[in-house]
C-alpha cells in the first residue's frame, strides 16, 4: 500500500529530529557570569554601643568672674569658644557712678576721721578730752580706713580695672558687651578649666551595664563626620537623668590640640569589645531560606560556601565557616551565580580590612543594585 507524499513527508521528519536536537543544543554557548573577585584577608571590627553626646565642661571645672561691686563695661577682649592662658587680657571696666560716689565718701570719712583725732589727741594734751574719746576717734579712724581698702581692693577710684585670666582655660560664656553696666555679682564671663572637656551621653539603663569606667569611646561630629577624636569613659550615672530618661556617661577628653568646642553635638561609640577574623565587604554575604553564604571562585566555577555572620559594620561584614583562604572571594557578581556556574573574572580591588566600629541595635543596610549578571 503506497502511503500520500505528505505522510511520507512527515515520517521522514520524525526520524531525523533525534539527530537535528542534539547538534541544536551543542550550537547554544554554556552559561556563565561576569563577576570581579578579591583575596580573603583577616582583619578586626570593634562591637561599640552608639548614643548621641554635647560636648561640655563639667561645672567643677568652671570659674565665673563676678565683681563686689557695679562696673561699668569698657572693653571684652575674648570671645565663646577662644582658649586663653593665665594672665592674659579678658576685658576693661571701671567702676559706675555709684562706686565712684562710694569711694569718694570713703575718701571724706578717712580724711574726717583723721582730723577729729588729732582734735582730740590736742583736747587730751589739755586736759580738755578723756583717753577714752581719743580712743572712740582712733577707731572711727581705723574703721574708715578699712572701708576705703575694701573699695580699692575692689577696683573703686581706679580709672580703669584690667581683668585678666585666672587659669589656662576656655571661654565658655561671656555675658557682657562694651557699655554693659554689670550689677554686683553679676558674671562678666565664665572660664572652663583647660584639659577639662568631656562628652555628656545618655544611654538606656539595660545598655549602662556592659560599660565600665576606663573603656574607650569615639566621638564624631554629628555635622561633620570627618571629624572625630577619641576618649576615655569617666563615669557612668546611677540615677536616671529626668530631662533625657536615661543613664548619664561621662565621657574624657585628653588635653590636646583642635578639640571640639563646648556645645558641640557628637556620634560617641563607646567600645564593648574586639572581633578579629575573616572581614568582607557586606555585598559578598548572600542570605537565603538555607542560610547566609559566599561564592569562591573555584578554578572558574561558582563554589558556594555556608558561613555565619559574626558582626556587621556598614560595609563590612566578620564571617565564619568552612573558606578556603587559598581561593578568591567573589565580590561583585555574586547574586546572578548559581553552585558550580562558569565564571569570566574580571580585575577588583576589596581594599585592606579596617577597624571599624559596630554600633549595636543597627539594621541591616539595603543591598544595592547588581552591577553585572549572568550572560550566554
Amino acid at each position: 500500500m503506497t502511503l500520500p507524499a505528505r505522510t511520507r513527508l512527515l515520517l521522514l521528519a520524525a526520524c531525523l529530529l533525534p539527530a537535528v536536537l542534539p547538534a541544536s543544543r551543542a550550537a547554544e554557548p554554556a552559561i556563565s557570569a561576569l563577576v570581579q573577585t578579591a583575596p580573603l584577608q583577616r582583619g578586626e571590627l570593634l562591637h561599640t554601643l552608639r548614643a548621641y553626646a554635647v560636648v561640655q565642661v563639667p561645672a567643677s571645672q568652671t570659674q565665673a568672674l563676678t565683681f563686689q561691686h557695679a562696673m561699668q563695661v569698657q572693653t571684652v577682649a575674648v570671645h565663646a569658644g577662644q582658649a586663653v592662658r593665665k594672665g592674659q587680657l579678658l576685658a576693661t571696666l571701671r567702676g559706675d557712678a555709684s562706686s565712684t560716689l562710694a569711694y569718694t565718701q570713703a575718701q571724706t570719712a578717712v580724711s574726717f576721721a583723721q582730723g577729729e583725732l588729732d582734735r582730740m589727741t590736742a583736747l587730751k594734751a589739755q586736759q580738755l578730752a578723756t583717753q577714752a574719746q581719743v580712743d572712740a576717734a582712733r577707731r572711727a579712724l581705723l574703721d574708715a580706713q578699712a572701708q576705703l581698702r575694701s573699695l580699692q581692693q575692689q577696683g573703686a577710684g581706679q580709672p580703669e580695672t584690667r581683668v585678666v585670666a585666672p587659669i589656662d582655660g576656655i571661654v565658655l560664656a561671656v555675658s557682657a558687651a562694651p557699655g554693659d553696666l554689670l550689677a554686683a555679682g553679676s558674671p562678666l564671663l565664665q572660664l572652663g578649666r583647660n584639659g577639662s572637656l568631656q562628652a555628656l551621653a545618655g544611654v538606656a539603663p539595660e545598655d549602662a551595664a556592659r560599660l565600665q569606667p576606663g573603656q574607650s569611646a569615639r566621638l564624631t561630629a554629628v555635622f561633620d563626620p570627618a571629624q572625630h577624636w577619641q576618649g576615655t569613659i569617666r563615669s557612668i550615672g546611677a540615677a536616671i537623668n529626668p530631662k533625657t530618661q536615661r543613664l548619664d556617661v561621662q565621657i574624657a577628653l585628653p588635653a590636646q590640640a583642635n578639640l571640639p568646642a563646648a556645645g558641640t553635638s557628637v556620634q560617641a561609640d563607646m567600645v564593648l569589645g574586639r572581633w578579629r577574623g575573616w572581614v568582607v565587604p557586606r555585598d559578598a554575604v548572600l542570605q537565603d531560606e538555607r542560610g547566609a553564604y559566599v561564592f569562591q571562585d573555584d578554578k572558574g566555577r561558582a563554589r558556594r560556601v555556608p558561613v555565619r555572620i559574626a558582626i556587621e559594620s556598614g560595609l563590612q561584614t566578620g564571617i565564619t565557616g568552612a573558606i578556603d583562604p587559598a581561593l578568591p572571594l567573589i565580590v561583585v557578581g555574586n547574586y546572578a551565580l548559581r553552585d558550580g556556574m562558569a565564571l569570566r573574572v574580571t580585575p577588583g580591588n576589596a581594599g585592606s580590612p579596617q577597624v571599624s566600629s559596630i554600633p549595636t541595635g543597627g539594621g541591616s543596610a539595603s543591598r544595592p543594585s547588581e552591577p553585572s549578571g549572568a550572560t550566554r
